[in-house]
């Protein structure tokens, strides 16, 4: 089966290097995201339209699987809901549906127009201190220092510019809601949580029932990042498919 895996935020194809070698997939199959890399790719265009050319940049011409890590996720469920025939299931780790309410994507909106301004005034390696003292991530500080140094070494591979126009055009702000048409929706899904990640577990229990065919994995012990935390589980589930 054809697989592309879209890592995170500050992520990069790399931060799925454990999982590949559980399932003997290429680290071609793991594309970088808008926004992301010392070259970023940064069409014009807003959520939808940036959406496209990026599917029109990496998905191939038979129907491909999909993995995402939390903005990977949330890209890789967005391919899914506007270019349905071309994907033929989902394995999401931590991943939105969306938000429903336009005061709530506004609110959001601006959170991630200060982080971006911060990027940008700042510049990467401040920011990323920032983003790793965020309690989202409180688990990571359990982990072996040889564990997190390859993240934070890709982590500052990026520019303040790509960054900041992702945050501006891929947030969740910008995010159309995807609930309604996730409920209506056929494509097999597998959903992927760790246990101490609360607020994305909830998310992924409402997922499971909003329609059929919608497996959730909750991993103990671990936190938002199960790739990095906990790599055999997610190469379990897209072994399983």
């Amino acid at each position: 089966m054809s697989r592309l895996y879209l890592h995170g935020f500050l992520g990069a194809p790399m931060a799925w290097r454990a999982v590949l070698d559980r399932t003997g997939d290429a680290l071609a199959q793991c594309p970088t995201l808008p926004g992301h890399g010392l070259a970023p790719f940064t069409p014009e265009g807003e959520f939808e339209s940036v959406l496209d050319a990026f599917a029109a940049r990496v998905l191939p011409r038979e129907p491909v699987a999909l993995v995402g890590y939390s903005l990977g996720a949330r890209v890789a469920l967005s391919l899914a809901m506007r270019h349905p025939a071309r994907v033929t299931s989902l394995v999401l780790v931590g991943v939105a549906l969306g938000l429903d309410r336009a005061a709530d994507r506004e609110a959001r909106a601006l959170s991630d127009e200060a982080l971006a301004r911060s990027l940008e005034r700042d510049g990467v390696e401040p920011f990323v201190d920032a983003w790793e003292r965020i309690p989202l991530f409180d688990t990571q500080r359990l982990l072996a220092p040889e564990r997190l140094a390859p993240q934070r070494a890709w982590r500052t591979q990026h520019t303040a510019r790509g960054l900041a126009w992702s945050l501006r055009t891929l947030g969740l702000g910008r995010q159309p809601p995807w609930r309604r048409r996730f409920a209506q929706s056929a494509v097999p899904v597998t959903l992927v949580t760790g246990a101490c990640d609360e607020k994305f577990t909830a998310i992924a229990r409402e997922m499971v029932s909003l329609r059929a065919g919608v497996r959730h994995v909750t991993v103990p012990g671990v936190g938002h990042n199960v790739v990095l935390e906990a790599p055999e589980t997610v190469a379990e589930a897209v072994l399983r498919g």
